[in-house]
């Protein structure tokens, strides 16, 4: 609807023959006059916001209901002037308005990427509220910024929000907006993008103009550029003319706001949010280069540059994009772009070259598109200006025009300007990397000395490696050598391994020990590996003197191996602090628990009571252990009275051995009155050897409350003292003695507490028992007690409260046990009901049965409810659907976002051969079903699609393609694609001609490359 008289008609209808009075009644207390429904309903007269309101009520619409009534009722008061180009502002078409075209990104959808909020749109005193202020009482807005960060469409989106049904002018000129002034229609937009367009001379846009505009209640919106808006309002110079007066007057009347090019941290996080949904956005957020609106604007221009370009004006902008696809980051000098363009020409263009074909096509690459961006942008290095010392691809260029020559060998020009050209390390390593990844060994040998002569660790390792593989050892080991002296220790390292490869081990040796002695860590750890190798125990033993403790360690390693322990001693002892795990680092640790072990084995005693009494608690349990089987009563007796625990034990098992039992028992009694729980326990079990049951039970009892630890061992004092009394049959006795520690929560009190509860049909209690220690794992023991006796009913109805109240591990307890007994009644309730656990289990019975899609059935509704456990139901689902080989299901998964679901179906489909339904998923973003396409397409030997999709990118059908090209034994082809730059196609390459027979072509190219090839 869009006048009076249609409005009313719908009216009319909602009212549904209702009279005047029923109308009036219905909206009591509040007061609608026939009079005014007379009005309302004629059609001839604007109609308030208040009496529609009333009318809806009337008419029972509820408020969800009641947005588009007034919009209607908008549209039917903005009357259709009589002025040429105006269109409703939610029917404008925003490209027209000047909103920039947007750039290609796959998987994008609509003309425009999605709208990112602005901080200007929320702000009090920003654009939106602004817009908001004019659309009351008439008012001019002015967004000031940048070309192409944004202004256009940030302003479009706030007018189609606040006011959609209004009327929008985008006059043609000033004139054409001085017709709208002169009888100003109601509710309009006059949109003046760019708005230096119509200013300036004899007829430009007046301050009186627009200020009639605005007291027709009219909103003008208008951009310009920082530099015009600073030019237009600046003050004149005093006493000189005023050439902008006109423009300042007309922007006094103006709300302002400034647009910057770089997003806030507020407005990129949006942008990030609202990138999943549109790639164009998360393609732009990537760019280095410009801003985000920026890129979404000026990649199209950036694209017809690079297409429309001549062939000079080409092969500028193919040299630069090569290059950085090669691997500079660093800015292109022009001197590596004027020596590399001529391979991008013919012989015909070379010949008919200008003399000043360079710097044409230089300023022609340069140029600056939509006041944004440049195909190369010209950078200054630091501390210059107005010299450009390099030029930058534009990041979506570089991106667009890299896909499309993926393909494409790079001219030997290029390759020799990159050599002598390039001056950072880090771009002559990579662009390397890139000649050695196509065989061309010319290009990446001077490419990586430039780089390893500027200290880049990584080309001179890559440079190594290609002496090496070309059989130029001494070179390598020059190179090595050089880096090693200026104190590279992995050049060190690997000098010294390419020595010994060379059978020179004393050379090895010596490397080593230079770096070594000068404190590197590294190369001393290699350095007495390689003296253990070759036996040479006498420098290991002065390396172990200087304080070198792993060399002690190994020469000790080499002692024993001889049988030379006390030799062994001697070498440790200066690398061992008393204090046994606490001595320092990790082999001064490991030196003194083996030094005490040897000083037990040599039966040193003296020097192990050294160091126990030190603190070396190793040293104590060997001493006292020692001190044992010498038979040595007194001296553990002498150590025990000192307090040593240990010892004191020790005395006690040496005392029982020697059958003098009151002297051992007298022993531990004072060490279990002192609180010591293992000699109480020993007490007990001494005493209860000898038949002496009642002492052992006084002995265990005061301990009896003592919690499970690491030094009362696994099994509790309270479960010891239980069974001593059940042997003397004090059931309840031991009972009594359980409890504590069960209600403590003890593990095992509680499940012997239990045990014995059960034993005498004492269910809840067991249930009582069990129920401090954590429900679930309490459930289950007591369940597996009543099970063992063939009471499986009731351990599932003592499951079962724990189960229905959302314990996990008792659900699935539960479930195990329903199909034991073969319950699959409750068992399907349970999943019904939402038990997963249920389900899984249900499910894997239905399909030993053979009963597939029953199970499918049970599994789908889990799998679809959300949350931790839907996601495992989701993935044994989605791989039964797989079995059963349901594409649609899978199908209808996979595209709602589930990874598993995708990966499966493209294996069915690959399976099932459907390589076109394959290549769509594929064309659509789904690397799954792109890596089955490639295995389908290689296993049925479809060359060209496999090339098709090689061309367009797909690097998985790469690989497959290289692997069928080797099988087939098509040598040129692997030829072309090692040439422009598939690594993998190179080594096929070569084992490819090695297994063909001309092993010497093959060992040739392995050793030098492809030979440099001129242009």
């Amino acid at each position: 609807m869009h006048t009076l008289a249609e409005l009313a008609a719908a009216l009319e209808a909602l009212r549904a023959g209702r009279s005047y009075s029923e109308l009036a009644k219905a909206v009591r207390p509040a007061r609608l006059a026939s009079s005014t429904l007379s009005d309302l309903l004629s059609g001839e007269t604007r109609p308030s916001a208040e009496t529609l309101e009333l009318f809806l009520t009337a008419c029972d619409v509820p408020e969800e209901a009641r947005g588009s009534w007034r919009s209607a009722r908008k549209r039917a008061l903005t009357v259709a002037p009589a002025l040429a180009g105006v269109v409703r502002v939610e029917q404008a078409d925003p490209r027209l308005l000047g909103v920039h075209a947007a750039i290609e990104a796959p998987g994008a959808t609509g003309e425009l990427p999605v709208y990112v909020l602005r901080d200007t749109d929320t702000d009090p005193r920003g654009v939106r509220a602004l817009v908001g202020r004019a659309a009351e009482r008439g008012g001019l807005v002015v967004l000031v910024g940048s070309s192409s960060v944004g202004k256009t469409r940030c302003a479009y989106e706030a007018i189609h929000a606040l006011v959609p049904q209004w009327w929008l002018l985008h006059p043609a000129d000033a004139d054409h907006v001085r017709q709208a002034a002169a009888d100003p229609p109601s509710r309009l937009v006059v949109w003046l993008d760019e708005l230096q367009r119509y200013l300036g001379g004899p007829a430009g846009l007046r301050a009186a103009t627009v200020r009639a505009l605005l007291q027709a209640g009219a909103v003008v919106v208008a951009t310009v550029w920082p530099e015009r808006h600073a030019v237009y309002t600046a003050p004149p110079c005093s006493g000189g003319e005023d050439p902008y007066v006109a423009e300042r007057e007309l922007l006094d009347l103006a709300g302002i706001v400034h647009l910057d090019a770089a997003l806030s941290l507020a407005e990129r996080k949006r942008a990030r949010a609202a990138s999943v949904a549109d790639p164009r956005i998360a393609l732009a957020l990537e760019s280095a280069d410009y801003g985000l609106t920026q890129v979404i604007a000026a990649a199209p221009q950036l694209i017809d540059r690079w297409r429309g370009a001549d062939p000079y004006q080409s092969a500028v902008l193919n040299a630069a994009v090569d290059a950085t696809r090669l691997g500079v980051q660093s800015p292109l000098s022009a001197e590596l772009l004027r020596a590399a363009s001529p391979g991008y020409c013919d012989a015909r263009q070379r010949a008919a070259a200008p003399a000043n074909w360079f710097e044409g096509a230089l300023a022609y690459a340069t140029e600056t598109l939509h006041g944004a961006a440049a195909a190369l942008a010209p950078v200054a290095a630091p501390g210059t200006m107005g010299r450009p010392s390099g030029y930058l691809v534009a990041d979506y260029l570089q991106q667009h025009a890299g896909a499309q020559r993926r393909a494409t060998k790079v001219p030997g020009a290029t390759w020799r300007a990159l050599c002598e050209h390039l001056t950072d390390p880090a771009d002559q390593a990579s662009t390397g990397r890139a000649a050695q990844d196509r065989l061309l060994y010319c290009y990446a040998e001077p490419l990586y000395r430039h780089a390893a002569d500027a200290d880049d660790e990584s080309a001179a390792s890559s440079l190594v490696g290609l002496l090496v593989e070309h059989g130029r050892v001494e070179e390598a080991i020059a190179v090595l050598r050089t880096r090693a002296d200026a104190g590279d220790d992995i050049a060190a390292l690997r000098l010294s391994g390419l020595l010994v490869d060379q059978g020179r081990a004393e050379e090895a040796v010596a490397v080593l020990r230079a770096r070594a002695d000068i404190g590197d860590p590294y190369a001393a750890y290699h350095l007495v590996n390689r003296l253990v190798e070759h036996g040479r125990a006498e420098e290991l033993r002065a390396r172990a003197d200087t304080g070198d403790t792993y060399a002690a360690q190994r020469l000790v390693n080499l002692l024993l191996d001889q049988e030379q322990v006390e030799e062994a001693v001697a070498v440790l002892r200066p690398h061992t602090r008393a204090g046994g795990e606490d001595a320092g680092d990790d082999y001064a640790t490991y030196a003194a628990l083996q030094l005490v072990g040897l000083l037990a084995e040599l039966e040193l005693v003296e020097e192990l009571c050294a160091r126990a009494d030190t603190g070396d608690t190793y040293a104590a349990v060997r001493l006292a252990s020692l001190l044992a089987e010498q038979g040595r009563a007194e001296e553990l007796r002498v150590r025990a009275d000192t307090g040593d625990a240990r010892a004191a034990r020790w005395l006690a098992r040496l005392l029982a051995e020697q059958g003098r039992v009151e002297e051992a028992t007298a022993v531990l009694r004072a060490r279990a009155d002192a609180g010591d729980v293992p000699a109480a326990r020993r007490l007990a079990e001494l005493l209860a050897g000898q038949g002496r049951v009642e002492e052992a039970i006084t002995a265990l009892r005061p301990h009896a409350d003592t919690s499970d630890t690491a030094d009362t061992g696994y099994i509790s004092i309270a479960v010891e003292l239980a069974d001593l009394l059940v042997k003397q049959g004090r059931v309840e006795e031991a009972i009594t003695a359980l409890r504590p520690r069960a209600d403590a929560g003890d593990i095992s009190p509680a499940q012997r507490l239990a045990d014995l509860l059960l034993e005498q049909g004492r269910v809840e209690e067991a249930i009582t028992a069990l129920r401090p220690r954590v429900d679930a794992y309490a459930a289950c023991w007591l369940v597996d007690l009543l099970v063992k006796r063939g009471r499986a009913e009731e351990g599932i109805a003592a499951l079962r409260p724990h189960a229905d109240t959302g314990d996990l591990p008792a659900a699935q307890w539960l479930s195990g046990l329903l199909v034991e007994q073969g319950q699959t009644g409750e068992l399907r309730a349970r999943a019904d009901a939402g038990d997963t656990y249920a389900a899984h289990r249900l499910a894997s019975l239905l399909i030993k049965r053979g009963r597939a899609e029953e199970a499918i059935t049970i599994l789908r509704p889990h799998a679809d409810a959300g949350g931790g456990d839907a996601t495992h139901a989701a993935h044994r689902l989605v791989d039964l659907l797989a079995e059963q080989g349901q594409v649609e299901e899978l199908r209808t998964r996979a595209d709602t976002g589930d990874t598993h679901a995708a990966r499966q179906l493209s294996g069915l489909l690959a399976k099932q051969g459907r390589a076109e339904e394959l290549r769509t998923r594929a064309d659509t973003g789904d690397t799954h079903a792109a890596s089955c396409l490639a295995d389908l397409l290689a296993e049925q030997g479809r060359v060209e699609e496999l090339r098709a999709r090689v061309d367009s990118g797909d690097t998985g059908a790469a690989f497959r393609l290289v692997d069928l090209l080797a099988e087939q034994g098509q040598v040129e082809e692997l030829r072309t694609r090692a040439a422009t730059g598939n690594p993998y196609a190179a080594h096929r390459l070569v084992g490819l001609l090695a297994r063909q027979g001309p092993a010497e072509q093959a060992k040739q190219l392995r050793r030098f490359g492809v030979p440099a090839e001129e242009d």
